[in-house]
């Protein structure tokens, strides 16, 4: 007699075919179907690359901008601040940011009108523009001043042999 083994189930596969096939594997149904979510996970990959890419590439931008500003300002010198009111600051510009500019070492023009037999003259000959040091004012300010950059036209660096340039050196001095 021969003992050979049977398949006493009729929907059971022999063993040694069993093996051979993976536990996990499917039967193949569609081929798009199969790689589909191997493509969608692909496409998000790149789509959250390219979104990093661009958040950091902007970042960079940002930053690169604010160290050119910073990189302007001349150390040595003092720089004028000119805001929409049309006042004029000078000082030395600490640094540039998206939102406020600093300011420190701060003075400021004062125009004052000559009086002449008790009437005030307009005559822009009789005016003297006369550079004051902030600080000693009513209000008691520090000598920093926090400018919002949507106050300010324009800033330059001032020459050392300019006019307000010396005036603050003679303060110092």
């Amino acid at each position: 007699m021969d003992f050979a083994p049977t398949n006493n189930k009729p929907n059971e596969r022999p063993e040694a075919e069993r093996i051979a096939r993976p536990i996990n594997s499917q039967p193949a149904m569609n081929s798009q179907a199969a790689h589909k979510p191997a493509h969608q996970r692909r496409m998000k990959q790149m789509i959250a690359a390219i979104l990093i890419i661009i958040i950091l590439g902007g970042g960079l931008f940002i930053f690169s901008r604010m160290q050119a500003n910073n990189l302007a300002i001349n150390k040595n010198e003092n720089q004028a601040v000119f805001l929409t009111n049309g006042q004029v600051y000078f000082g030395k510009l600490k640094s540039i940011g998206n939102d406020y500019l600093v300011l420190d070492n701060i003075y400021y023009l004062q125009v004052q009108q000559s009086v002449q037999n008790g009437t005030t003259t307009t005559s822009t000959d009789q005016n003297q523009a006369q550079l004051v040091k902030l600080g000693n004012e009513l209000h008691g300010p520090e000598d920093e001043m926090q400018i919002s950059s949507k106050q300010v036209l324009f800033w330059e660096n001032l020459k050392n042999d300019g006019k307000v340039a010396q005036s603050i050196a003679k303060y110092k001095g």
